[in-house]
């Protein structure tokens, strides 16, 4: 008797993990790789976490250097570039050459994203709690909240801001004079385009 019910009770975990292991392989096949940036494959997956990100620091901080730097139709652009995304494989060429504008932009911001996870900048706990705070207080999205942090991919995020504004932010007189200082950055994201080898998957 007690067989039997040891044999049920592993043919239920064995159907389990076969049923979780159909899941996992579902989302897997549903996802689409678009870009090699060094050994790093962005995914539209990744793309789409990214657009969640950078809509709620839009709402956390309308003053981000990474929002202003990109100019405000990038999420819509972004946002264009995945919901229009073809279901067919050989749809996909032509749909990345007609929106090679969008892939650029996307290309740069993965490479800055990746250059300041390089840097090893600190965010520090009083950092993640303003940004909490501010969150729920400016009723952002709150899915990049991770129980008392961030989620991992926004603190990616955030370390670009954190960057960009260390480096730049002395250069900055007045909120308004953000274009004093956008040749600098741009030179900065061309040189690093260049650093960066990347691969679009066609």
């Amino acid at each position: 008797m007690l067989n039997k019910r040891i044999l049920q009770t592993l043919k239920l975990a064995l159907l389990f993990n076969l049923l979780i292991a159909g899941l996992g392989a579902s989302v897997i096949s549903s996802d689409r790789f678009l870009i090699k940036i060094l050994d790093r494959t962005i995914s539209l997956q990744d793309v789409n976490y990214q657009l969640r990100n950078i809509k709620a620091l839009r709402c956390i901080y309308d003053d981000s250097y990474v929002i202003r730097y990109f100019k405000s139709d990038f999420i819509k652009q972004v946002e264009d570039f995945v919901a229009n995304m073809p279901k067919e494989e050989e749809e996909i060429r032509n749909y990345f050459h007609s929106r090679e504008g969008t892939l650029r932009d996307l290309r740069y911001f993965f490479k800055m994203l990746a250059y300041a996870e390089d840097q090893k900048i600190e965010v520090s706990p009083k950092v993640k709690n303003l940004i909490r705070e501010s969150a729920k207080e400016n009723k952002c999205d709150t899915s990049v909240l991770y129980k008392e942090t961030l989620k991992t991919n926004f603190i990616s995020l955030i370390e670009m801001e954190i960057y960009l504004r260390t480096r730049y932010g002395s250069q900055l007189k007045t909120q308004e004079s953000f274009d004093a200082i956008r040749s600098s950055i741009e030179i900065f994201v061309e040189s690093l385009d260049k650093q960066f080898t990347h691969e679009y998957y066609w």
